[in-house]
């Protein structure tokens, strides 16, 4: 797991070697241990090593297939590599890294070597004899990759901070930027920094080395999961044969996710998904240890205790960053560094804690449990009308009578904070968003023909959610908090073999009685009960907009830097602030300070601490 960059320079130049330092420079977290850049011809590759697999010199990057054809920097894990080796014409290996067999592979197979790897993978590969470069993004965009054009070159980077290092202008783009801070964390290829995009998930991109033409080719997109005939085999056995299969799945994708040559660890936060994940992970390596949070003052939101009782039952050490309003106020400003987006939920404090944690620990490597929830429905009431015409009377009855409605409901007016809930200020969408979802819609559809009326529109909107939803946020949140920290994240329910099964099982397995179906079953085998049936609570919901109010000098919103990028009168902006302080725009605040933050990071070249400095009252902190 690293950090890469580089740049496709005009044809004739060498890339500015003082560019491609400063972003090494800026990668640093995502790449302590070892760095290098490499040049050839017009082309400069940046490594800056997070050393997992092979750790030794053997596994440096930027590095050449024995032919040296190739040349490759790249950030992440394939997990299946020794099974690719078996299949590769190599006669000796010179290690036994997955960069390695990866290089191998495209030298091998071209192109489409991607399409074989199982895992979180983004890389920049220069292919010699077709005077070409690829960048190549994983199936779900776990692993973050950006492009730019600057100065006659073609540039791209794990983080928007590395081509501002480059010399990327840090102009906003404002339509993204006002979608970010007022709906939610934008899933189209744009930015809130102009000229910066996102090579989207599943896609490699091919960039000529003479003209900088590139071509696009979209390898993977969930729908293409969906398989009718593998769903008809499915919709012939019996509950307890299609608990058995997810669980030997589940089990097969966590033995895959625990390839490392150091310390493995879990983040569980004692929910049913990063409980699992702990247990199957504790079952393939007695050793493992697990991290999570505790909110000392907000009781209603703190799962420490539940794991705990987790760590307890499994017989594992449980270590937890103990966090107070002080505390998660005092690590705002870096997340917001971090995530490179305004804020849409204070989540991801915490996860930039537990990750520090685990790295003081001298674990480098956490398996999470994301995913779960958008492959087997666990967020009740997001599509209400497909999920009302779909689920039978008695479902509905058993789900009020023990008590998971009413608690549903309270919490509601968070959980469907979408893009079409009405705003307390008038933005349009950005029309890439717009676009997308209909894109994803449409193909979604397409992907349950087979299916009818509730079931098939309450499946295409499942696996819609996988490209469109809040999941491309939570994915680029968790990556990019803890990677920060030098640590990767690693996630189980991703695996394709895990997301082809839970997108074709019977829709009634993955959603009934309980929410997560036939996962809640699995659980049952592995955990405590009441671990297993415990109802869904979204973690870390907590007012931060209250905590940040209450420390915060009140002129860093009101006359900051985002009013003016919106062109929003005092007035309209005044109401906007006090709007977003009642209970129902929790995140509309939140959005709003951590946008002020980002963009006196971001556009104004601002450092942590001058932020911090301007932002809070000491004697409140």
């Amino acid at each position: 797991m690293c950090g890469i960059a580089g740049c496709v320079a005009s044809p004739g130049r060498r890339p500015d070697l003082a560019a491609l330092q400063r972003m090494e420079t800026s990668l640093e977290p995502r790449g302590p241990d070892d760095s290098r850049i490499e040049r050839w011809q017009n082309v400069g590759l940046v490594n800056t090593r997070l050393a997992i697999v092979d750790p030794g010199s053997a596994g440096r990057q930027p590095m050449a297939d024995h032919l040296g054809r190739w040349l490759i920097t790249y950030n992440g894990e394939v997990y299946n590599h020794l099974e690719l080796r078996s299949r590769l014409p190599v006669s000796r290996w010179r290690g036994h890294s997955d960069t390695e067999t990866l290089v191998e592979a495209l030298a091998a197979w071209g192109q489409a070597a991607v399409e074989h790897c199982n895992g979180p993978i983004a890389f920049a590969a220069v292919d010699k004899a077709n005077s070409r470069l690829l960048l190549a993004r994983d199936r779900f965009g776990k692993k973050p990759l950006y492009v730019a054009r600057h100065d006659g070159a073609l540039w791209f980077a794990s983080e928007m901070r590395a081509l501002l290092a480059a010399g990327v202008p840090a102009r906003p783009r404002l339509d993204v930027l006002a979608h970010a801070v007022v709906f939610r964390w934008p899933c189209g290829r744009g930015t809130p920094v102009d000229g910066i995009e996102r090579v989207p998930p599943g896609t490699v991109l091919s960039v000529d080395l003479e003209t900088h033409a590139v071509s696009e080719d979209r390898w993977y997109e969930p729908s293409e999961s969906v398989d009718p005939e593998l769903g008809s085999q499915l919709q012939a056995l019996k509950r307890k044969q299609l608990v058995d299969r997810l669980e030997r799945e589940l089990r097969a994708a966590v033995k895959r996710r625990l390839m490392a040559d150091v310390p493995v660890g879990t983040m569980c936060s004692g929910g049913l998904d990063s409980s699992l994940i702990t247990a199957l992970a504790r079952d393939e390596h007695r050793s493992v240890a697990a991290f999570n949070c505790s909110l000392i003052d907000e009781p209603s939101a703190d799962e420490g205790a539940w794991g705990q009782r987790v760590a307890e039952e499994l017989g594992i050490e449980l270590e937890s960053v103990v966090l107070g309003a002080a505390e998660w106020r005092a690590a705002l400003v870096e997340a917001v560094r971090l995530h490179e987006y305004p804020l849409s939920s204070p989540g991801a404090v915490p996860i930039s804690l537990i990750s520090g944690l685990a790295r003081s620990r001298g674990v480098k490597v956490l398996l999470t449990g994301e995913g779960a929830d958008e492959l087997f429905g666990g967020y009740p009431r997001i599509h209400p009308e497909e999920e009302h015409g779909f689920l039978p009377l008695w479902v509905r009855a058993y789900r009020y009578r023990t008590g998971f409605i009413r608690r549903r409901f309270s919490i509601r007016s968070v959980l469907r904070r979408r893009g079409r809930t009405r705003s307390p200020v008038t933005v349009r969408r950005a029309a890439q968003d717009v676009a997308l979802e209909r894109e994803v819609s449409e193909h979604a559809t397409s992907a349950y023909s087979h299916h009818t009326g509730a079931r098939a529109r309450w499946e295409a909107a499942l696996v819609a959610d996988l490209s469109c939803s809040q999941f491309p946020f939570l994915l680029n949140r968790m990556d990019k908090d803890a990677m920060g920290r030098s640590v990767e994240t690693r996630v189980p329910f991703l695996d394709p073999e895990v997301v082809a099964l839970s997108l074709n099982v019977p829709l009634e397995a993955r959603t009934q009685p309980r929410v997560k179906g036939i996962l809640r079953d699995v659980g049952r085998r592995n955990l405590p009960t009441r671990v297993a049936i415990r109802t869904k609570y979204p973690g870390m919901l907590f007012d931060a907009r209250r905590r940040i109010a209450e420390a915060a000098r009140p002129g860093f919103l009101e006359e900051g830097t985002l009013r003016d990028l919106l062109g929003m009168p005092r007035d309209r902006w005044r109401d906007l602030l006090d709007r977003s302080s009642s209970q129902t725009a929790l995140r509309t605040g939140l959005r709003l300070w951590s946008g002020e933050i980002w963009a006196r990071i971001f556009l104004e070249g601002h450092s942590v601490e001058r932020v911090e400095t301007d932002l809070w009252v000491p004697e409140r902190m």
